[in-house]
């Protein structure tokens, strides 16, 4: 496909001094940098096809072993807090 492609300065400058180092085209240098810009534009927006794998941890054993205990427990708490609030 031909197209038009007006650069910025600073955008030109920098394709120039890699075309001189590495001896390259124009057209091979802009198509290699959109190509790697497109790639890397891909898997950041989460693209990719590979899968993320959440971290894991073991908790280890529960530290309640009544949980209708410490229900009670925390009403206890909480009607002691509301008493003391209101004397």
């Amino acid at each position: 496909m031909r197209t038009t492609l007006t650069l910025d300065d600073d955008v030109a400058a920098a394709i120039a001094r890699r075309r001189a180092e590495r001896g390259t085209g124009l057209r091979s240098e802009i198509n290699e940098l959109l190509r790697a810009g497109l790639n890397a534009a891909t898997e950041s927006s989460g693209e990719t096809s590979g899968s993320y794998e959440l971290p894991t941890f073991d908790p280890g054993r529960a530290m309640v072993a009544d949980p209708g205990a410490l229900k009670e427990l925390l009403d206890d708490e909480d009607d002691a807090r509301a008493l003391r609030h209101l004397t």
